[in-house]
């Protein structure tokens, strides 16, 4: 039996394991076919011969987080018999290849004991973090292994631009995609969306249809802000001052990440000297490592509804807390995402001027900041007000805890100045008044 499966050319190279590449690189925008040619590749050069592969991303919490329902949905459209999926690998019966999935972040230990791999996909690149890619590429050692990075561009440092494009040599492809390379095969939904796009939000188009860096009208929460600390200096070696006391601000998932900041005041300003985000552990994790830590602890700063009771257990968190040995706690109050009337505006930018940060402890909270960005409303083709929920949105909703905590807990006022206008017809003047 012959099988006849089309691929546009762009990605030719994806099926050639003799070309001595150790990277190849594909970014762009959406629907360009990256994500499913790469698949294909995957499972073709696995059919063909034993290759261990591994498909990896930033946080994957479970495999639905993953591209296997992908390879799953390619198996069975092209009738891929000889591959069997099962719950978490996906292995071929005729030749032994096999396919597995891995999240990076928190997961070092388990990503360096890896052997025998001979390609990894890393999908999502833009979000992988540098600490992640230093980890994971020394880890890929077999010869003749090779990372495939397929991503559309976040901002102008993302690690993965960095570390892996800017350093590119003559083992290294890289190729930018957009979807007008494949536009025979695409939906006639699809280049209508493009197309309007185009004409109604032309700079949001660039992102997401040319794979363009976001900017602060396509989206970026503090993409300005993060810039200017960066200009001037504020992300740097930010040390423990043991003579003063450590807050923390705390993001607590339920099945999702729980983020804490560590944070000192120092005057006006606001020094972030560590920073901590795990998923998948309980909340006696996150007390143990908090302990473990040699600060001495002013106050622990947590969400609004740290006061809910539980239904597993029957207590707050707050109790959970009290019940561990830690009663200096406030719980904030909710934050509002009201359009021009929201904690972002009000609260984080503005005290974002004041803040210092450590760039190795914070490594991982400074990537979340320069990656958090607004929603985008498909339908009405619009940004919403409101920040995506994804693997960014956890630290910087800890970070804009730690900034309300510094404005309201911790004595810092806002100043806000009314002032009365008077309409211009009414105003008197010579003309018109005797």
């Amino acid at each position: 039996m012959q099988l006849k499966i089309e691929v546009p050319k762009e990605f030719k190279v994806l099926f050639d394991l003799d070309n001595d590449l150790r990277y190849i690189v594909l970014y762009g925008g959406r629907a360009s076919g990256k994500s499913t040619s790469v698949a294909l590749s995957l499972l073709i050069l696995g059919m063909n011969k034993k290759l261990r592969i591994l498909c990896t991303r930033e946080v994957q919490n479970s495999i639905a987080d993953s591209v296997h329902k992908l390879l799953a949905d390619l198996i069975s459209k092209y009738k891929l018999n000889t591959w069997e999926v099962q719950k978490d690998i996906v292995r071929n019966k005729q030749t032994g290849s096999e396919i597995f999935f891995k999240g990076l972040h928190n997961n070092s230990q388990s990503i360096k004991s890896i052997e025998g791999i001979d390609i990894v996909w890393v999908e999502e690149a833009q979000s992988v973090s540098a600490d992640s890619i230093n980890t994971l590429v020394p880890t890929i050692r077999k010869a003749g292994s090779r990372l495939i990075w397929t991503f559309n561009r976040l901002t102008e440092n993302d690690p993965v631009w960095e570390l892996i494009v800017k350093r590119a040599d003559n083992r290294t492809f890289v190729q930018k995609i957009n979807s007008d390379a494949i536009e025979s095969l695409l939906s006639k939904e699809i280049i209508e969306e493009r197309e309007k796009m185009r004409i109604d939000n032309p700079e949001m188009f660039d992102h997401v249809w040319l794979g363009e860096p976001m900017t602060a009208k396509t989206g970026s929460v503090f993409g300005k802000q993060f810039a200017q600390a960066r200009s001037e200096g504020r992300i740097t070696k930010v040390p423990y001052d043991a003579s003063t006391g450590v807050y923390t601000a705390w993001d607590l998932g339920i099945g999702d990440s729980t983020v804490i900041w560590f944070f000192q005041v120092v005057g006006r300003e606001i020094h972030f000297i560590d920073h901590y985000e795990g998923s998948n552990e309980d909340l006696g994790h996150y007390i143990s490592y908090i302990q473990n830590k040699p600060y001495q602890y002013t106050t622990h700063f947590l969400p609004h509804d740290s006061k809910a009771r539980e239904l597993q257990t029957g207590m707050t968190r707050v109790e959970f807390f009290n019940n561990h040995g830690i009663y200096n706690i406030e719980v904030l109050r909710p934050t509002n995402f009201s359009l021009g009337q929201d904690d972002i505006d009000l609260v984080a930018r503005p005290k974002f001027s004041l803040c210092w940060f450590d760039e190795e402890k914070c490594q991982r909270g400074l990537e979340c900041l320069r990656a958090y960005h607004y929603e985008y409303d498909d339908k009405n083709k619009l940004l919403k007000n409101k920040p995506e929920h994804d693997w960014s949105s956890h630290s910087s909703s800890a970070f804009i805890y730690a900034l309300m905590a510094k404005t309201e807990q911790l004595d810092v006022k806002l100043k806000v100045k009314f002032k009365s206008y008077t309409p211009k017809v009414f105003r008197k003047t010579k003309d018109n008044w005797g």
